[in-house]
């Protein structure tokens, strides 16, 4: 009995021992982006770690080591924006949208450094972290290194923007691996592609470099202090990368050891009993039941009038009842087998059996929900990731994409019926999903263990390969190359030389003769 207590009191000692303080910084106004980082920090504090998030959407749980420091009217940005309106008034321009939200990011940054409880934080002498975690989104916020002299992870909800995977060391190349807001994402791309792709990277650093960063600076002198090291420092500095990719649905790419792919799954909870009106609308349909969601950042509201007009015609003639999240109390028009909600526990819905189809605006975390379930998609994407999303999901054949701008009835009611009827789709998803769900440990394990690691480490800095220290220039051969070329023009001079002076050297001989 002492053997047992002594050993008790020497493992809770440990415990606490090993327990470290985490700050948690993640920014964005987008609940799909806060499902996939806030399980984990809930499950350092389960670990006994002492963590501090600041996020829009905080966890309605009373969770021990936890506390939270909530920015939600952040979400007042993004509201005073009609996302659809500004994707259909630059025409889908990848260089537009990247400007539009950049500029987003920069406001959203501004108000939260605002906010009393960041401050307070900010400027609390006492307060100190072994470790902060940040969404590498917003790259402001990655001043907190340098306010508490610790070690970072950056983390991402999907693909990393090109300065994370550099930052690390990992290869980049625009044929290779383009820009996920980039709307191809095939094995091989044609030239007139290749080009968009090289143009949309260079123009982006350009932006980055030379805008954005310059930008945010002055925002981190203002709300940290003005000492502060460069930002493009900071996003240099950071010890590890969390992306939230996984090696069969995304392109496969050499990555350092510093880089760890979260994905997929991470945000899958697990099930809970649906409301009792949901549950008896899905029990209900014996023909099978439809799922339509445009998810958190694009509004089924704000839909041009055409737009609907089509897809509720299409629901009219269809077999099958239609559950719609749709962000308004009425829908004029609405059909007899449709049924709209606010809000709509998704991974619970596309758990249930009668499930048939998910249109879906394929942002990556509802393409893993659907996955997860075993569900085929039919595409309808907006901006951002999500033509990349849909354009792999459509090329692994776990469902169809359609142009939402060119949706006709014909084309919605033969790509419905295609993906529901022919059993391709839904056995690729089971095979795909499987594989997936067949790795040594959860996507949650891997990013706790991980986390842990730099903690014991103090760091991960010698994980990073070294293309982090080799200039642009270097990297691509440019150097070597204008030095061959060097050596190529000095060669072809000596010979044109050496050829003129012997031609003039036969000339003058022939007209001495």
């Amino acid at each position: 009995m002492k053997l047992l207590v002594v050993s008790s009191f020497l493992l809770i000692v440990a415990s606490f021992g090993d327990a470290a303080r985490i700050l948690g910084v993640f920014p964005m106004a987008s609940y799909s982006h806060q499902i996939v980082y806030l399980p984990i920090m809930k499950e350092l504090a389960n670990r006994g770690h002492e963590v501090v998030v600041i996020t829009p959407d905080p966890l309605k749980e009373n969770i021990k080591n936890f506390k939270q420091i909530d920015v939600s009217s952040a979400y007042e940005i993004s509201q005073q924006q009609n996302v659809i309106e500004v994707i259909n008034e630059n025409g889908g321009n990848p260089f537009q949208q990247m400007h539009f939200f950049l500029q987003m990011l920069s406001e959203t940054a501004i108000f939260e450094l605002k906010h009393p409880d960041v401050q307070k934080l900010i400027h609390d002498e006492n307060e100190h972290f072994d470790l902060v975690i940040v969404e590498y989104m917003i790259p402001t916020f990655l001043a907190f290194k340098h306010r508490f002299n610790c070690s970072m992870i950056g983390i991402t909800s999907m693909d990393s923007i090109y300065q994370g995977h550099v930052a690390v060391g990992n290869p980049v190349h625009a044929v290779l691996y383009p820009d996920a807001i980039i709307p191809f994402q095939s094995k091989k791309l044609s030239f007139f592609e290749r080009l968009i792709s090289f143009l949309f990277m260079q123009i982006t650093n350009f932006y980055v470099d030379l805008k954005m960063y310059p930008t945010e600076d002055i925002t981190i002198a203002k709300y940290f202090e003005n000492n502060y090291p460069k930002l493009k420092e900071l996003a240099a500095s950071i010890d590890m990368l969390f992306i939230n990719v996984n090696n069969i649905f995304h392109t496969v790419r050499p990555l350092t050891p510093a880089t760890v792919n979260i994905g997929p799954f991470i945000q899958i909870k697990p099930p809970k009993d649906l409301p009792k009106d949901l549950k008896l609308f899905l029990d209900e349909a014996k023909e099978g039941v439809i799922y339509f969601s445009l998810g958190s950042n694009v509004k089924s509201k704000n839909i041009p009038e055409k737009t609907r007009d089509v897809i509720m015609k299409t629901f009219a003639k269809l077999p099958y009842k239609i559950l719609w999240k749709f962000e308004s109390e009425n829908l004029p028009g609405k059909p007899d087998n449709v049924k709209i909600a606010k809000w709509i526990p998704q991974q619970d819905v596309l758990r249930h059996k009668n499930i048939k189809l998910f249109i879906s605006q394929c942002g990556l975390q509802s393409l893993d929900e659907s996955l997860f379930n075993y569900v085929p998609v039919l595409g309808l994407p907006f901006f951002g990731d999500q033509s990349s999303n849909a354009f792999k999901m459509e090329s692994n054949g776990l469902g169809l994409f359609l142009n939402h701008k060119e949706l006709t009835i014909e084309k919605f009611t033969f790509s419905i019926n295609e993906i529901i009827k022919n059993p391709k789709y839904k056995n690729r998803v089971t095979e795909l999903s499987n594989l997936l769900k067949d790795q040594p440990m959860t996507s949650l394990e891997r990013a706790v263990w991980w986390t842990e690691y730099v903690l014991r480490n103090k760091g991960a800095q010698h994980l990073k390969g070294p293309a982090v220290d080799i200039p642009t220039y270097q990297y691509y051969y440019i150097d070597i190359i204008a030095f061959f070329v060097f050596v190529l023009f000095l060669l072809i001079s000596i010979i044109y030389l050496s050829v003129r002076k012997c031609f003039k050297f036969v000339s003058k001989k022939i007209k001495r003769d």
